[in-house]
């Protein structure tokens, strides 16, 4: 009798023992698939990112290191690959101050990394736009992911008002001159309104440029230039993205 018992629990206990590890064989399965679950964000994806650096024209030099996060969670195919918050890491690799003769000032961003759960990921990604709500302004890059900080119209308006004023003042003078000394009334009003148009055009000349200046919490539209796998993080979403 007691032998019999004794099996019995002896099985009972194998049995017990067999079933925990098919279960932490099947956890561990599942686990493991959803570590090697990716998904490819595809090129031309674009999403938003919110500042975390200071972008300055005048101050900032090629290399600069530029962080921001992603501004609301990515899914592709309902699947989500970047929670909101995620950083994502980039330099500048071109700048240049405005510059006197309207030249404004520009400057591009690439992103090259994104932190994840899993690591540090490459990626190639450009800044396509700055939606600056401080300022209410959107600068827009070019074709070549080029942001230029445009012209500064009152700015040129202002100094082509003094340079008209200074013009006709030397046109006066001139006109003046020319009459003592005999010349027609043709050419005293040429030599006035000669003045003038000098007067504007170096007032314009003189007229710098904006210079992009963006403060944290600016937004940044970026897009991938190249596709990137990345592991899934979450469950699939009712949602489209």
């Amino acid at each position: 009798m007691k032998l019999s018992i004794s099996r019995r629990v002896v099985a009972l206990a194998l049995l017990i023992a067999s079933m925990q590890q098919v279960s932490l064989a099947q956890n561990a399965n599942e686990t493991n698939a959803q570590a090697q679950r990716q998904a490819t964000i595809p090129l031309e994806t674009r999403v938003r990112l919110t500042l975390r650096s200071q972008l300055n024209s005048k101050l900032n030099q090629t290399g600069d290191v530029i962080t921001a996060t992603l501004a609301e969670p990515l899914y592709v195919d309902g699947q989500l690959v970047l929670q909101r918050g995620t950083e994502f890491r980039g330099r500048i690799v071109k700048v240049a101050p405005a510059k006197r003769g309207q030249r404004s000032s520009h400057m591009s961003i690439d992103f090259d990394h994104v932190l994840t759960p899993s690591g540090d990921v490459p990626i190639v990604a450009q800044v396509t736009a700055i939606d600056d709500w401080d300022s209410e302004a959107s600068i827009k890059a070019n074709s070549n992911g080029e942001l230029k900080g445009g012209h500064r119209g009152e700015k040129s308006a202002d100094n082509a008002h003094r340079g008209g004023q200074l013009g006709l003042a030397g046109g006066f003078a001139g006109a003046a001159l020319g009459g003592a000394a005999g010349a027609s009334g043709r050419l005293v009003l040429g030599i006035g309104a000669g003045g003038v148009a000098l007067g504007l055009i170096g007032g314009l000349l003189l007229t710098k440029g904006s210079d992009i200046r963006v403060r944290p919490g600016a937004i940044l539209r970026i897009k991938f230039l190249e596709p990137v796998a990345l592991p899934v993080t979450g469950a699939l979403s009712n949602s489209i993205h």
